[in-house]
């Protein structure tokens, strides 16, 4: 069965009734920084730093989101990269936003955090994605940016949704919108991408070297943020045992009696699974 990529489709159920549904919740829980998160200079610097780099992968998929509109080969792909733009716009205001506030905390410059997020290798395979996205390669720009950076980053989410749960609900539930919206960004992104490769060889043959060695090239850059975040995460976490009792890094998994070691392999079988499922879905 075809994907209905139709603005019409997306305005009445994204737009109308997905975010209104989020907006409503987001409300309800208030947008004011924890008392926790006050209280210690710890915690706040791990919520600021985990902030930073959902700033930076936002801003990142918008642009190259917007980029590919003008790259689109066919309505259906216009449709899909205004969509995701929209998304992405949604994402990096929201996120930024938030950023905003525990950067207030910690009395940083406006970009000073967001900056000092980005690692060498991140920066360089961002850069790239954009040189990509703009040189006019639609369906390579989607597969760096939907199948690559967000298909391994994605997986990701579930677990900092936990993590701030019951420190941070707001946050939490951010991340949950946001994981929502890149589910669907990097599904119908595999799905479109198999489509347009599907009677050109040659160039399925290229965008699977492209792929590969991007894979390669953001494994890097995860394997450094997951060890540095869950590193910080879990020995917060140990520190603040009563504000952490009941938080999982896994559904049934609690922080408090899981080893470091242990959820940082978790993570990384999850992004692993996780790109492999894409991966066979866009036919790559």
């Amino acid at each position: 069965m075809a994907i209905d990529l139709s603005i019409a489709r997306w305005t009445s159920v994204v737009a109308a009734q997905q975010w209104a549904r989020e907006d409503e919740a987001l409300k309800s829980l208030g947008d004011e920084i924890p008392e926790a998160l006050l209280a210690s200079h710890a915690l706040a610097e791990v919520h600021r730093l985990d902030l930073s780099l959902f700033v930076v992968f936002e801003e990142a998929a918008l642009r190259v989101s917007g980029s590919l509109t003008r790259r689109a080969p066919t309505q259906e792909t216009l449709n899909f990269a205004a969509q995701q733009t929209l998304d992405e716009a949604r994402h990096n205001e929201q996120f930024r936003r938030r950023y905003r506030s525990a950067r207030g905390i910690a009395r940083l410059a406006p970009d000073e955090g967001v900056e000092a997020i980005l690692i060498p290798p991140l920066k360089s395979f961002i850069e790239r994605c954009y040189e990509v996205a703009d040189g006019g390669s639609f369906i390579e720009g989607l597969t760096l940016m939907n199948l690559v950076l967000e298909g391994m980053a994605y997986p990701l989410y579930s677990y900092e949704e936990r993590y701030w749960r019951t420190i941070d609900p707001y946050l939490s539930r951010l991340v949950h919108n946001a994981f929502a919206d890149e589910t669907r960004h990097c599904a119908f992104g595999a799905n479109l991408v198999r489509t347009l490769l599907a009677d050109d060889p040659q160039k399925h043959a290229q965008v699977s070297k492209l792929c590969r060695e991007a894979r390669g090239a953001m494994a890097e850059v995860f394997r450094y943020y997951v060890k540095k975040f869950v590193g910080l995460f879990d020995a917060v976490a140990r520190r603040h045992r009563e504000l952490f009792a009941g938080a999982e890094c896994a559904p049934g998994r609690l922080i408090a009696e899981t080893p470091y070691r242990d959820q940082v392999a978790m993570i990384h079988r999850s992004i692993e699974e996780g790109h492999a499922r894409l991966m066979a879905a866009a036919g790559l």
